[in-house]
């Protein structure tokens, strides 16, 4: 019996030591799950006790273990508000130009023999690409027989010709003029015969060989038709300027025929021997349809003509044409714009880094040409018309009487009293 009290205080602090133990555990399980509920937005409770730096860790993070994946799927997403942003001001849109103003990209030709017509090509295509349209020259033919061919394969939208070229081509197309309407007539370049000293004059080529540059250029055309004119039958051959010269020198040409030739570096030193000269070509009436008269000075070509002298020659009109442009087509409306833009932007052709033609080109010149019906390029037409100046009585007057003079004593062509009309109403506007 004593052994038996005794047991008991024993046993009593041992169940009341069991019965804490368990009681602590339901009391932790329950906190445990109570807390669970509680658990932060994004974070999943721990499935074990877990202990960091003395401290229990109920949750963690949805990334850890597969259970918080599940939960990270499960859960539904949250909605992102934006936040409001205050309207914000833009630039304004610039308009697209209407289809009609837009101005293509073109192709201007010009012959390689011909220097002057090729530079005047380039500074068209320089100066308008320079201002939104963009257009390349190209070298080519420009004879009648190269100027069909280069329209029928579609080479170019412009050309800068030779009168000669144009009269030619409309004898073989009376369509020619219709398709490739002109767009502006431009200033002569000389036409010069260079010939040994003992040719005295153009008369004395009579049944000679005559180098007229390479074969269909717009110099042998010029060449053929100007002895045509003058009545001189010689034997026209077709050659590179600098072959020509070699065997001009070698005496074996009479003559070379050189068009546009101003700067060409070819003749620059050429005729130092002083055995050779420019053989002048006296104006006659029968020339003035077609040429103006000129004149080379020996600051021009000082191995060719004598100190302090110049030559009388004649100068080759040139146009700038629209190739495959007849009036009412779709090509004459884009090529219309383009002509216009160089109407609009004229005065960037005048300065010392371009042509000097440019700057004796009357750009309201009547187009026709002699025989022929010419009609100008619907755009530019559209130009100058808009363009007109209010008539003035005196410079009408004298524009008349300078043409009347110039018809009645074989003097200076109408086109150069348009020029000098020109050129008054120019000074005219400055002084006012």
């Amino acid at each position: 019996m004593k052994r038996a009290w005794r047991s008991r205080p024993r046993l009593a602090p041992a169940c009341a030591a069991v019965a804490l133990s368990c009681g602590i555990v339901v009391c932790s399980q329950w906190d445990v799950a109570a807390e669970s509920l509680r658990a932060p937005a994004g974070m999943v409770p721990y499935t074990h006790p877990v202990v960091r730096n003395g401290k229990r860790l109920l949750w963690h993070g949805v990334w850890r273990g597969r259970t918080g994946h599940e939960m990270a799927r499960l859960a539904p997403a949250k909605i992102a508000i934006a936040p409001k942003q205050e309207p914000q001001s833009s630039a304004p849109v610039a308009k697209q130009a209407p289809q009609s103003q837009i101005l293509k990209a073109f192709s201007i030709v010009a012959d390689p023999d011909d220097l002057t017509a090729s530079q005047m090509a380039r500074d068209f295509a320089a100066v308008l690409s320079d201002k939104g349209a963009p257009g390349r020259a190209i070298v080519g033919s420009t004879s009648p027989n190269g100027l069909a061919k280069v329209a029928r394969m579609d080479m170019a939208d412009f050309a800068i010709v030779t009168l000669d070229s144009l009269l030619a081509g409309a004898k073989l197309d009376t369509d020619w003029p219709k398709r490739s309407p002109l767009v502006v007539r431009l200033a002569p370049e000389t036409l010069e015969v260079i010939a040994p000293r003992d040719v005295k004059s153009i008369g004395d080529l009579q049944g000679k060989t005559v180098s007229v540059g390479d074969p269909d250029s717009a110099t042998a055309t010029s060449a053929r038709l100007l002895f045509s004119r003058l009545g001189i039958s010689v034997n026209p051959l077709y050659e590179p300027l600098t072959d020509s010269l070699e065997a001009l020198s070698s005496g074996k040409r009479g003559a070379v025929v050189v068009l546009g030739g101003k700067d060409a570096r070819a003749l620059s030193d050429f005729g130092g021997d002083g055995g050779y000269h420019l053989v002048a070509i006296p104006w006659s009436a029968g020339l003035e349809s077609i040429y103006a008269p000129a004149r080379v000075a020996s600051a021009d070509r000082p191995n060719l003509v004598a100190a302090n002298d110049s030559v009388e020659t004649v100068g080759e009109p040139l146009a700038l044409i629209a190739l495959d442009a007849a009036t009412g087509s779709q090509r004459a409306d884009a090529d219309g714009r383009v002509a216009r833009a160089f109407f609009e932007n004229y005065d960037s052709f005048l300065s010392d880094d371009r042509a000097a033609q440019w700057r004796d080109v009357n750009l309201a010149a009547d187009p026709s040409v002699p025989n022929v019906t010419w009609p100008r390029l619907q755009g530019a037409q559209g130009w100058i018309d808009e363009h007109k100046t209010t008539a003035d009585a005196s410079l009408d007057a004298f524009r008349a009487s300078a043409k009347s003079a110039a018809d009645a004593s074989g003097g200076p062509r109408a086109e150069d009293s348009d020029r000098l009309y020109d050129d008054l109403t120019r000074w005219r506007s400055l002084m006012q």
